[in-house]
């Protein structure tokens, strides 16, 4: 039989703001920038193998033009899911960064502030692949399709 000192009432959750942000927002956060250079990769490549590969057309035909203006586009649309998925993290930060007093040491040794912990997290990680994204869209403008 196990005896509390405190009543249930007196305990304090690990994540006080919970309610704050939706679970899809912090998954947004954290998934959306990742899964959108996955895209960009992905379909960069099967675009790019069309125009350079052994037997595809001279790198200035049409056909490569059209292939880089796709890529150009789909440069575009992904860029705008991270800057979403950035905008909601921003978000679920400025709901949750006063979840809980104390160090961060302190939170990591106790294990509060989860809503908090996965909002950070996702902004790091967006503000992270939007590094990334300026650098393939610098290579997309600055060097030949075919190298």
């Amino acid at each position: 039989m196990a005896n509390h000192s405190q009543p249930d009432s007196d305990i304090d959750h690990p994540s006080p703001h919970r309610d704050k942000v939706s679970l899809g927002a912090l998954w947004f956060g954290i998934w959306g920038a990742p899964v959108a250079w996955t895209a960009l990769e992905l379909i960069s490549y099967v675009l790019s193998m069309g125009v350079c590969g052994a037997d595809a057309p001279a790198p200035d035909s049409p056909h490569a033009k059209a292939v880089w203006g796709a890529m150009l586009v789909t440069c575009i649309l992904t860029s705008l899911l991270v800057l979403a998925a950035t905008a909601v993290a921003i978000n679920n930060w400025r709901r949750t960064r006063h979840e809980h007093k104390g160090s961060a040491h302190h939170l990591l040794e106790v294990g509060e502030g989860r809503a908090r912990f996965l909002a950070m997290f996702g902004l790091l990680t967006s503000a992270g692949f939007i590094v990334a994204f300026i650098f393939v869209a610098a290579s997309l403008l600055l060097l030949p399709l075919c190298r």
